[in-house]
């Protein structure tokens, strides 16, 4: 297990991960840059046509999570010449390659969806493919997306299978790669504050590590023109840092105000109202 991590008053630099980086994470984590020479766009759930039709439901993963996950095929809507793009494989290919290794690991505990060859057989299966397509990573991916968000949220009489299966889909099926909470990356925080809560550190994003979900979370943070669900415009308290920056700096990084979220008193509602922390700094 690894060792705590304790988390000081300084303030972490983010990492310097852009936006064409944050879309090579996920299936790419753990290989060299020499690895990963050209970037290749990838097309994300939410982007994809079909997405409203398919995977629009409220309180379904797809829905919630759209922004981060790996559309199955890419962009299935009609080229010029009439033919149906597939611009994902090569991103799901390398995110086999990382699942047949973590699956060879004994070490390794993989959650139902993705335990064994049975369940995974290879990376990918074409929009028009039916045979043994069921087991290809893209549509197991794609079968998780429609389910609903409970079967990757722990509650009381959970099995358990709901923590593996968040951090699966997030390490085989997202650009993100594996995201850990506060309790998952121990980290430390003082006794009453809000990061030091059991139900936060449950799901707070840590500080530390988590590299390309606050790159992508600091580009949605900082997206007033398409301000979504995560745009710092959605901030209602006036008082909030998450409204004014820290000391008043609007170029003040998401991640930067959460690590402080983390560290202030459980009873702030004035500079980092809960409501508000809920929103910005966790998945």
């Amino acid at each position: 297990m690894a060792s705590p991590v304790a988390v000081g008053g300084g303030v972490l630099g983010a990492a310097a991960v852009g936006v064409g980086g944050a879309y090579l994470a996920g299936a790419f984590e753990g290989l060299g840059s020499s690895e990963v020479e050209i970037e290749q766009k990838i097309v994300l759930l939410s982007q994809n046509s079909e997405f409203k039709t398919e995977y629009g439901t409220d309180g379904k993963i797809g829905k919630d999570y759209g922004n981060y996950l790996v559309a199955p095929f890419g962009d299935t809507s009609a080229s010029k010449d009439g033919q149906i793009k597939e611009n994902n494989r090569k991103w799901w290919e390398q995110s086999y390659e990382n699942w047949k290794r973590d699956s060879e690991n004994s070490s390794q505990t993989l959650s139902e969806e993705f335990k064994d060859t049975s369940k995974v057989s290879k990376a990918f299966s074409d929009s028009t493919d039916v045979s043994d397509s069921s087991t290809a990573l893209n549509r197991v991916c794609k079968s998780i997306y429609v389910k609903e968000k409970s079967t990757i949220t722990l509650n009381t009489g959970s099995t358990g299978n709901e923590v593996k299966l968040k951090r699966d889909l997030f390490k085989y099926c997202s650009i993100l790669g594996e995201v850990k909470t506060i309790s998952e990356a121990e980290e430390i925080y003082n006794t009453d504050t809000k990061g030091k809560e059991d139900a936060n550190a449950k799901k707070f994003i840590a500080v530390n590590g988590n590299d390309k979900f606050w790159a992508k979370r600091n580009e949605e943070f900082n997206d007033i023109s398409n301000a979504g669900e995560k745009s710092r415009s959605k901030s209602t308290v006036t008082t909030s840092k998450f409204k004014t920056g820290l000391e008043g700096n609007l170029k003040s990084s998401v991640k930067d105000i959460c690590q402080e979220a983390y560290k202030s008193s459980k009873d702030n509602q004035i500079d980092y109202p809960t409501a508000e922390v809920d929103i910005f700094c966790t998945l």
